[in-house]
Order: C-alpha cells, then structure tokens, then sequence
C-alpha cells in the first residue's frame, strides 16, 4: 500500500510538470486527428470444394500444424422449420441423434470416442442442425463411421427422449427465473411475433412435455438430406483423402425434395413499444433495444455490422463508453447484429440498477440517434474495421474454427469468393456508407424495448417514451405471439 502511494505521488507530479510545461510552450496547433492504420491482410488457407452426385457439398481443406482432423457436417434446417406451436423439434432431434442408433447405446458411442480421444457432437440453431467430429488422423475413420451412423440410424429411443425432456424442462424452468434469459427471449418474440424466428428453438414448457419420437422421427425424415447440407473435413489429411472419405461415408445419402420455410420479411415497428416483465425479487434492470433488420446476404450488412461495432461492438464502443466508464450505471453495454439468411437483428443490451433504468435506456437512445445523424470520424471507423479483421485470425485458429467459417458461406449462400473479398469488403465501408444504412436501418424510436426487472420502481421514469405494455413474470408464454399466459 505504502508503495502505490508513493508511485501515485510521483505520477501526480509528472502531469504537473508536462502541464507546466505546455502553458509555458505557449498555444498549440490544432489536433487533427490521426490517420488510422490501413488493415491487415485476411489470409484464409486455401480449399477445394466438390459437389457429390446426391448433392452434399464438400469442402477439403488441408492444415498440418496438428495431426487433428475436423468433420462439420451443416444441414440448413433447424428451429425455424418447427412444426407451427411445437417449438422444440429441431433441437430434440439433433440432441437425440448421439443417445443411441439401431446398433449402438448412448454409452457405447460415447465410450468408442473417448477410448481413441475423438469427439461427437450435434445441435441445432434457429437456421441450421450441425453434426460434427474430431479425430486424430489414424483415427479419422472410425470419426466418420460413428458420424455416419448418428446421422443415419438415430435410433430416437423413447427413454432417451423422456430423459432428454426432464433436462430440458430442469433448465427451462431455471431460465426462466433468470433475467439475462428473458430479456433475449422476450426480444426475439417482440421484434418477429409469429415469423418462424420468434419462437423459442429449445422450445417451452409447453411444447416439451407434448413432444413425441414421432415428431423427431418426421423431421430426421423430412430435413436431414444431403442436396441442403454441406460437408467441410479440415486437418492433417491430403484433399483427395477427405474427398474419399466423404463419397464412402456419405456417397449413398439419399437426395430428397425438401419443403422451404417461408422467411418473409418481418412488419416495420412504428413507435416504441415497450415490453415490461415485472420480477419483483430483481435487484437491477435487463434492457435490450433493436429489431429486424437486413438479411446476411444483403449489401448493407457491412455498413450495419461496421455500424453496430461503433455503437457498442466492443469495450470502446460508444454505449459502453457512455453508460460504464462516464455514467457508472452499469458493468457493460454493447451492441450487436445477428446475422440471419432471413431478417437479422440489431439491438443494443446492457443491464443497470433498478433506480437507473430510465435514464439509462434514454442514453441508449441517444447514442443510437447519434449514429444515424451524425457521420462516424474516420479514426473510429478505422478502429472499428480493425477491430473486426484484428479478431478474426483469432476465430480460424483451429481445424474445427476453419470448418465452421466454411460450412457458414453455404449457409448464408455468400459466394465461394466471399472469404477472399472479406477485407476489401469491409475496407471499402466509409462514414457516408454507415450514416445512411443507420439512418434507414437502424433506429431507436421504431424499435422493441424489454425491460426486465422490479416495474414498479422504474416504470414512472419511462412512461414518455412509448407504449408501454407490462406483463408479470409468472404470467409469460414465451410460446404466445402476444406473450402472456391467457
């Protein structure tokens, strides 16, 4: 203690002596802000891709740094190809596909991968269901046969899918007292209402209990087929080998005609309308701002993520800036886009003391009406950019990191050149660019607000700022469009 006190004294007397020494230099010339630094090259390995006779798209990429090789299977079909008011399929399907096949327990496929240090996995998002492994090379093929037979011969065994429905009503039912959870699932309900992307993908406490092998076995049936799906194998492993591998494991899927989802775009909001979960027992506030915006696929989506890193993009942005490190109301405030191959979303999240919450979410306000009025200086439009191309060495890293970036350009349909234009892309972003995309595209008086936390303490300082509708917490139906039990 005694030492910190004596290095704050010296540094105080170093600031005193460099102003001392600026009054006697006279008036300075004004600043002028500095040029940022151009960006960084986006190196992304090289790859090859094939399509096989079925359909299934194949990407081989070659990375011999380690003796690992990654497989990252992606089915475009997930939550939203729910079937209407049972939200949950898609991921109990893809949950269940590792619990059992016709020839293997769930024991027995996770003892086969453990003994050779592999791993098995599935999911699904709201887009997309995703099967994938990792294997040293001299075991990559029995990677791909486990794989294979997940995918395959999911045996959907009853008891597996009631202990997989206890699971999942424990965490929901957990979730649903925690604020965090809420706010994101109130949102997302708010800004899409009945457009497939409102609904809860793991589904409610509702649809989980109602939930039959059926319904599992109907959707492994109707999505899981090899012309929607892409296949990316990267690794220690030559491109002809993972070619093979891919014709023998997965040569003889079968093609299907697969119905489509209709993903229109979602109404405008007109005003603000404001979604209060009251949580008596909350000690702070959570509080999202946003709504739909433009597809993954759309020109603007740079302007719009160039844009969302200024407002709130990392622990420079302008909301963290504004409510952290000036204000004090709370520990974090940032922004994001979510990107979709229908509408996305653009919000702004943070979370602040109950008594704050007011004045909080009109500074949100503020600063999102800053940026779409005001042009971002080129220092900070600089700094945004290189904030994105500095982190994404950092996201291809690893052979299964390499495996989703490729799996992701068939999702989005972004082009098989759009790796190598990433960085001329986002260079040719200006503050012109940005300005108008957030002037038509991002806006905080036509937007969903949530506010989850204790109404009655907050509820008199946001009743100016649009409508306000408040809905008790145990009365909450994330599964209803108009998101309260009848």
């Amino acid at each position: 203690m005694r030492a910190a006190q004596i290095l704050l004294v010296l540094l105080i007397a170093v600031a005193v002596s460099i102003v001392a020494t600026q009054q006697q230099a006279g008036p300075r010339a004004p600043s002028v802000a500095p040029e940022p630094p151009p960006l960084a090259k986006v190196d992304f390995p090289s790859y090859e891709k094939r399509v096989l006779a079925n359909g299934l798209t194949v990407y081989a990429l070659e990375h011999h740094e380690q003796p690992v090789v990654a497989i990252r299977l992606v089915i475009t079909a997930g939550s939203a190809n729910d079937p209407l008011n049972l939200p949950g399929v898609a991921a109990f399907t893809a949950d269940l596909l590792s619990q059992g096949t016709r020839s293997r327990s769930a024991t027995q496929i996770a003892e086969t991968m453990d003994q050779v240090g592999a791993s098995l996995g599935a999911s699904a998002d709201m887009e997309s269901t995703v099967v994938s492994a990792s294997a040293l090379k001299d075991d990559i093929g029995l990677a791909f046969e486990m794989m294979n037979d997940v995918l395959m011969n999911p045996a959907f065994a009853p008891e597996e899918i009631a202990r997989a429905q206890q699971q999942a009503m424990s965490s929901l039912t957990a979730s649903m007292e925690d604020s965090d959870f809420l706010a994101d699932a109130v949102f997302e309900r708010g800004i899409y209402g009945a457009h497939p992307y409102g609904s809860p993908g793991g589904g409610t406490l509702r649809s989980i209990p109602a939930l039959r092998r059926d319904d599992l076995v109907r959707f492994h049936n109707t999505y899981y087929a090899p012309n929607i799906s892409a296949l990316a194998i990267v690794g220690d492993l030559s491109a002809e080998d993972a070619f093979k591998l891919a014709e023998q494991w997965f040569g003889s899927w079968q093609k299907k005609e697969v119905p489509r989802v209709a993903l229109d775009a979602v109404s405008k909001i007109q005003g603000r309308r404001i979604i209060v979960v009251d949580k008596p027992d909350s000690v702070q506030t959570e509080v999202r701002v946003g709504h739909a915006t433009v597809t993954r696929k759309d020109p603007d989506y740079f302007n719009i993520l160039i844009g969302s890193i200024v407002l709130g993009g990392s622990s420079s942005g302008r909301l963290n800036q504004k409510l952290r490190v000036e204000k004090g109301l709370t520990y974090g405030a940032f922004a994001t886009i979510i990107p979709r191959k229908g509408p996305g979303s653009i919000y702004a999240a943070s979370d602040t003391r109950t008594e704050k919450t007011g004045e909080a979410l009109q500074l949100i306000f503020d600063e999102i009406e800053h940026l779409a009025t005001t042009e971002t200086p080129a220092e900070e439009l600089g700094n945004a950019k290189t904030y994105i191309i500095g982190s994404f060495p950092l996201s291809i890293e690893l052979p299964g990191d390499l495996a989703a970036r490729l799996t992701n350009i068939f999702l989005y349909d972004l082009g098989d050149d759009y790796l190598q234009t990433y960085r001329d892309k986002l260079a040719a972003v200006s503050s012109a660019d940005v300005l108008r995309a957030a002037k038509e595209k991002i806006a905080g008086d036509d937007s969903v607000v949530v506010l989850v936390g204790k109404a009655a303490d907050f509820q008199d300082s946001i009743r100016s700022m649009g409508n306000v509708e408040v809905i008790p917490a145990d009365k909450l139906d994330l599964g209803s469009t108009a998101l309260r039990i009848p």
